[in-house]
């Protein structure tokens, strides 16, 4: 009998074929030993990851002298009639468009490394991004409309978009997705 080399998953096994000149081949399967290297984790991870995401900006009832902190959000966002657009959502996705996306791949590495969870990530770009908003409402001086003096009298300030502050406070992110969903 003859065996191929030993690194081969299975030895071919050569016998004389009775009445006959030839070889019977057959294959018997050896020990095999499976090293997985975190694969398995890794598929688990992103089978866990499709589908969820992150949603970051006003959320929820809250209301300042009966009107809804999303709606005044919104107001201030697009504009009325009577108050100039001055979108701090808008001005955020554009200053920041190209480094979600590095941070994103930053966070996803760690991931596939093992140093974050699937949540870990999602909640890491939620408090990223929520901060980012709250950085450009805060720095609205430098970029908004400014307020005209009737509302300055009025608030008793020259800051767009922040009077009491509750505006900048109601930012917040929420993971959404596949399994439950995660208030923060």
């Amino acid at each position: 009998m003859a065996k191929s080399n030993g690194d081969l998953v299975s030895n071919m096994v050569a016998a004389a074929i009775a009445g006959g000149f030839g070889a019977l081949i057959k294959p018997t399967v050896t020990k095999v030993e499976e090293h997985d290297m975190g694969w398995k984790r890794i598929a688990l991870d992103f089978k866990e990851l499709n589908g969820m995401g992150v949603k970051v900006g006003l959320m929820g009832s809250e209301s300042i002298d009966g009107t809804s902190i999303v709606d005044i959000g919104v107001y201030n966002e697009y504009g009325t009639n009577r108050i100039p657009a001055r979108p701090f959502m808008g001005t955020t996705a554009d200053r920041y468009r190209d480094a979600i996306y590095k941070y994103t791949e930053t966070l996803v590495g760690q991931m596939i490394d093992g140093k974050y969870t699937v949540r870990q990530v999602l909640s890491y770009m939620g408090l990223w991004y929520q901060a980012k908003i709250q950085m450009v409402i805060r720095e609205a001086k430098t970029w908004a409309v400014p307020n005209g003096p009737s509302t300055v009298a009025i608030k008793g300030s020259s800051s767009p978009l922040i009077d009491t502050g509750r505006m900048v406070g109601a930012i917040r992110y929420e993971i959404v997705g596949n399994t439950n969903e995660v208030d923060n």
